[in-house]
Protein backbone atom coordinates (compact mmCIF):
# COMPACT_ATOMS: atom_id res chain seq x y z
CA UNK A 1 0.00 0.00 0.00
CA UNK A 2 1.16 3.81 -0.45
CA UNK A 3 2.56 5.73 2.19
CA UNK A 4 0.63 8.69 1.03
CA UNK A 5 -2.44 6.44 0.85
CA UNK A 6 -1.81 5.30 4.46
CA UNK A 7 -1.05 9.14 5.79
CA UNK A 8 -4.06 10.52 4.17
CA UNK A 9 -6.28 7.76 6.32
CA UNK A 10 -4.52 8.99 9.38
CA UNK A 11 -5.13 12.74 8.84
CA UNK A 12 -8.47 12.14 8.18
CA UNK A 13 -9.23 9.75 11.08
CA UNK A 14 -7.37 12.41 13.44
CA UNK A 15 -9.56 15.12 11.76
CA UNK A 16 -12.74 13.06 11.94
CA UNK A 17 -12.16 12.27 15.35
CA UNK A 18 -10.95 15.89 16.62
CA UNK A 19 -13.93 17.33 15.17
CA UNK A 20 -16.32 14.81 17.07
CA UNK A 21 -15.29 14.67 20.04
CA UNK A 22 -13.85 18.48 20.58
CA UNK A 23 -17.71 20.02 21.17
CA UNK A 24 -18.35 17.44 23.26
CA UNK A 25 -15.31 17.76 25.78
CA UNK A 26 -15.11 21.36 25.83
CA UNK A 27 -19.37 21.01 26.95
CA UNK A 28 -18.30 18.53 29.29
CA UNK A 29 -15.06 20.85 30.85
CA UNK A 30 -17.79 23.38 31.74
CA UNK A 31 -20.36 21.43 33.48
CA UNK A 32 -19.75 21.49 36.91
CA UNK A 33 -20.88 17.96 38.27
CA UNK A 34 -17.39 16.77 38.09
CA UNK A 35 -18.66 13.02 39.11
CA UNK A 36 -20.64 12.47 36.29
CA UNK A 37 -18.38 13.60 33.76
CA UNK A 38 -15.77 10.45 33.85
CA UNK A 39 -18.39 8.11 32.96
CA UNK A 40 -19.79 10.23 30.26
CA UNK A 41 -16.42 11.20 29.29
CA UNK A 42 -15.36 7.55 28.12
CA UNK A 43 -18.82 7.28 26.61
CA UNK A 44 -18.21 9.62 24.29
CA UNK A 45 -14.19 9.29 23.63
CA UNK A 46 -15.01 5.66 22.37
CA UNK A 47 -18.09 6.74 20.59
CA UNK A 48 -16.22 9.18 18.64
CA UNK A 49 -12.97 7.02 18.07
CA UNK A 50 -15.34 4.48 16.51
CA UNK A 51 -16.70 6.60 14.12
CA UNK A 52 -13.23 8.43 13.22
CA UNK A 53 -11.74 4.77 13.01
CA UNK A 54 -14.96 3.89 10.10
CA UNK A 55 -14.36 7.04 7.99
CA UNK A 56 -10.45 6.58 7.93
CA UNK A 57 -10.61 3.09 6.67
CA UNK A 58 -13.67 4.21 4.42
CA UNK A 59 -10.71 6.91 3.01
CA UNK A 60 -8.42 4.12 2.57
CA UNK A 61 -10.38 1.69 0.98
CA UNK A 62 -12.10 3.79 -1.71
CA UNK A 63 -9.21 6.18 -2.28
CA UNK A 64 -6.77 3.34 -3.66
CA UNK A 65 -9.47 2.63 -6.44
CA UNK A 66 -10.09 5.94 -7.82
CA UNK A 67 -6.45 6.84 -7.88
CA UNK A 68 -5.92 3.72 -10.33
CA UNK A 69 -9.50 4.17 -12.72
CA UNK A 70 -10.54 7.67 -12.31
CA UNK A 71 -12.90 7.41 -15.31
CA UNK A 72 -14.95 4.62 -13.07
CA UNK A 73 -15.43 7.26 -10.03
CA UNK A 74 -18.98 8.54 -11.07
CA UNK A 75 -19.99 4.68 -10.56
CA UNK A 76 -18.57 5.38 -6.99
CA UNK A 77 -20.46 8.23 -6.57
CA UNK A 78 -23.50 6.81 -7.61
CA UNK A 79 -23.20 3.83 -5.27
CA UNK A 80 -22.83 5.92 -2.43
CA UNK A 81 -25.48 8.50 -3.11
CA UNK A 82 -27.58 5.05 -3.99
CA UNK A 83 -26.45 3.36 0.17
CA UNK A 84 -27.19 6.75 1.72
CA UNK A 85 -30.63 7.52 0.20
CA UNK A 86 -32.16 4.21 0.99
CA UNK A 87 -30.39 4.20 4.30
CA UNK A 88 -31.74 7.50 5.70
CA UNK A 89 -35.06 6.94 4.09
CA UNK A 90 -35.65 2.98 5.54
CA UNK A 91 -32.79 3.36 8.03
CA UNK A 92 -31.93 -0.62 7.03
CA UNK A 93 -27.78 -0.74 6.39
CA UNK A 94 -28.36 -4.48 4.62
CA UNK A 95 -30.84 -3.24 1.79
CA UNK A 96 -29.21 -0.37 1.39
CA UNK A 97 -25.51 -1.50 1.30
CA UNK A 98 -26.82 -4.44 -0.89
CA UNK A 99 -28.25 -2.05 -3.58
CA UNK A 100 -25.74 0.28 -3.63
CA UNK A 101 -23.02 -2.58 -4.62
CA UNK A 102 -25.19 -4.07 -7.10
CA UNK A 103 -25.73 -0.49 -8.27
CA UNK A 104 -22.05 0.47 -8.45
CA UNK A 105 -21.74 -2.93 -10.21
CA UNK A 106 -23.48 -2.32 -12.84
CA UNK A 107 -22.75 1.29 -14.02
CA UNK A 108 -19.13 0.20 -13.73
CA UNK A 109 -19.58 -2.25 -15.82
CA UNK A 110 -22.27 -1.05 -18.66
CA UNK A 111 -21.65 2.45 -18.41
CA UNK A 112 -18.24 4.09 -19.49
CA UNK A 113 -19.02 7.35 -18.61
CA UNK A 114 -16.11 9.04 -16.75
CA UNK A 115 -15.72 13.11 -15.56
Amino acid sequence: MNLEIILVGIVVGIANFASRFGPFFVIQKFQQDSQKRGALWLKIALGSIGIAAISSMLVVATLPPLLETPNKSFAMLVGFIVLTGLYFKYKKIVPATLAAAVTYGLIYTYIPFSF
